[in-house]
């Protein structure tokens, strides 16, 4: 008789706890989201303007101004458009036309235009924050996607893991905060990827439709959607064969038919365009008429009599969208020329085959990088038979890396960062499939484990709160040795740097500092400019591009004139500032700025390197 009522009372226990647990789970999946978006808001405050969001923001008002899309053209208009709107409505605008038209202008005005705008009426630091509220949208938008594509719904824990590991990268919260692309794009992909996921499982016009308009919203986000794309594709089909299902899903319970196929396909692609098309407000035009070259460093187009052939014709005949094709070839074209890169202290003209790997190594938590571990063996194992989503979002990843290892444009991160949100979703996934098969003790433990690493990773975000752009793990003892630009020296940190000197009661400063600011309208001390290849003393701050030799590029001739660059008829020294590495610096401001006190000169012969 109690056996009987045991029996009986146990699964009623079980619908009693299950409503329960699910709603501790859906309570922790929104409070990992809250700690994101509270890091979100703290390093967005404290993060000054970064080396490309004055460009962004006047590209994007040139396509709410005047209705057109001139201004570098490598980045459509997505969120550009995103980033302006709240500026816009606030009644920024551009100067006239001719002030920065870019086919009469030597070089892409854009940078200097927005910039001047940014100082204009309310404020530097008002005008930022408006502009930096249009990525928000997407970094949650980025969330429920991982929700959903760990399917959350109806595994809540998976859920949960997947939220709180995206949520608290610092790499994901940094550029959240900021009034750049890459959060637009890695939300945007992970739409299409969501809508590809739901269109694998169960095909129809629908779901067709929805990932045509996903996929234009990931390709009006960057162009780098054509290529990770396929790979999406070609990942989700070898995992369904992996899994022992055919490539291609039924519909409606039957193989779908070729005929069937094409009219889907034909549904998409049409979607695609017209929403493509809209976001570049259904512009029609000559390609040729758009800027030939930039700065005499990118030649975007052949001179008007080298125009001949198909080629030739393709460039003067009216077209849909003219600055897209012109974009593509703008991208081609930076690939082709390559940019300056840096590496564990080396730098290249063409990027470097191991920059992404290396760079995911140290600039990714720990606990997420011990969880993708685990999760890699287990896959790699083939012990696990969960459904085959998991190896889809797990080859895709691999494959946007492996594809991305060839470029020569080695810029940071956040050009493949997108494989991190991918990575979670696999973790949430294979995690909750191991779990099912383990008894209840192991079960606990296991759950207690990830626990602990899901609350690792939260204190990794809130100790970087002030500083997510900058983030290296504890694997990278020194972060500027391995990597620079956007991982690490973007221009971000004039505010903390002001805020260390405040603090200290410098009244004179000599300033090199990485970036497009007005040095002084930020309330720093009396500023001098740092001379290459001049030891001084007093009080010195550096940026780490500086003090580790990438470039002069940036570097201020009149700290008070962002204008007074030096250029390449200007003679600097190799190694201008290694005469620093005799002194310890004072603080770090950040993670990019060194701050030195300088009372006396070391020997002369400690600002040689070649003494050394």
């Amino acid at each position: 008789m109690v056996g009987e009522t045991g029996k009986g009372a146990l699964p009623t226990v079980a619908r009693r706890t299950a409503p329960r647990l699910r709603g501790l789970l859906h309570a922790g999946t929104l409070a990992a989201a809250i700690i994101g978006l509270a890091c979100l808001f703290c390093t967005r405050h404290t993060l000054s303007g970064t080396f490309d969001e004055s460009n962004h923001l006047a590209a994007g008002l040139e396509w709410w101004q005047f209705g057109t899309y001139t201004m570098w053209t490598e980045n459509p208009p997505l969120s550009r458009l995103a980033i302006a709107a709240l500026p816009y409505l606030h009644g920024m605008r551009l100067p006239p036309r001719e002030q920065w038209e870019p086919k009469t202008h030597h070089w892409d005005r854009s940078w200097d235009v927005g910039n001047d705008l940014l100082y204009a009426g309310d404020g530097f630091e008002a005008n930022l924050a408006r502009a930096r509220l249009g990525t928000l949208p997407f970094f949650l938008l980025a969330l429920g996607c991982v929700w959903w594509l760990a399917d959350g719904r109806r595994r809540p824990g998976a859920g949960l893991l997947a939220v709180a590991l995206t949520a608290t990268l610092p790499a994901l919260i940094g550029h959240g905060a900021l009034a750049t692309t890459d959060m637009t794009f890695a939300a945007t992909f992970l739409l299409a990827t969501l809508a590809l996921q739901r269109w694998f499982q169960a095909p129809s016009r629908g779901r067709a439709l929805a990932l045509g308009v996903a996929f234009a919203l990931a390709l009006l986000s960057k162009f780098s959607v054509l290529l990770f794309f396929p790979v999406t594709v070609g990942a989700f089909a070898l995992a369904r064969r992996l899994a022992g299902e055919p490539a291609l899903p039924p519909a409606n319970g039957a193989p779908i038919d070729r005929a069937n196929l094409t009219k889907q396909a034909a549904l998409m692609a049409a979607a695609a365009f017209l929403i493509t098309w809209a976001g570049y407000r259904f512009s029609f035009g000559r390609i040729g008429d758009l800027t030939s070259e930039v700065g005499g460093w990118l030649y975007l187009l052949p001179p008007v009599a080298e125009r001949r052939g198909l080629a030739g014709l393709l460039l003067r005949v009216r077209l849909p969208m003219p600055e897209l094709l012109h974009g593509l070839r703008f991208l081609l074209a930076h690939d082709t020329a390559g940019h300056d890169a840096y590496l564990l202290g080396q730098t290249a003209d063409r990027g470097f085959l191991a920059f992404y790997p290396v760079a995911l190594l140290v600039k990714t938590p720990l606990p997420f990088l011990l969880l993708g571990l685990g999760t890699a063996v287990l896959l790699a194992r083939g012990r696990l038979r969960g459904p085959w989503e998991a190896s889809a979002v797990a080859l895709t990843g691999v494959g946007i890396l492996l594809l991305s290892l060839p470029s020569h444009v080695n810029l940071g991160i956040r050009h493949v960062f997108v494989v991190l949100p991918l990575g979670a979703v696999a973790i949430a996934r294979v995690t909750g499939a191991r779990m099912v098969t383990l008894s209840d003790r192991p079960r606990r433990m296991m759950a207690v484990a990830v626990g602990a690493l899901l609350i690792a990773q939260a204190g990794v975000a809130v100790g970087a709160r002030r500083t997510e752009l900058g983030y290296f793990n504890g694997l990278a003892r020194d972060p500027a040795a391995i990597l620079l630009d956007s991982d690490l020296d973007w221009g971000q940190d004039l505010f903390l740097l002001r805020d260390q000197l405040r603090a200290l009661g410098v009244e004179d400063l000599k300033i090199g500092f990485f970036g497009t600011l007005h040095l002084c309208r930020h309330g720093l001390p009396r500023l001098e400019a740092l001379r290459p290849g001049v030891p001084t003393t007093g009080w010195i701050a550096i940026s780490e591009n500086y003090y580790r030799h990438r470039s002069a590029f940036k570097l201020l001739k009149a700290p008070c004139d962002p204008k007074s660059t030096y250029t390449d008829d200007d003679v600097i020294p190799p190694r201008a500032f290694a005469w620093l590495q005799a002194y310890q610096p004072v603080a770090i401001a950040g993670t990019s700025v060194r701050l030195y006190h300088i009372e006396h000169l070391a020997n002369a012969g400690d600002h040689d390197p070649s003494a050394r």
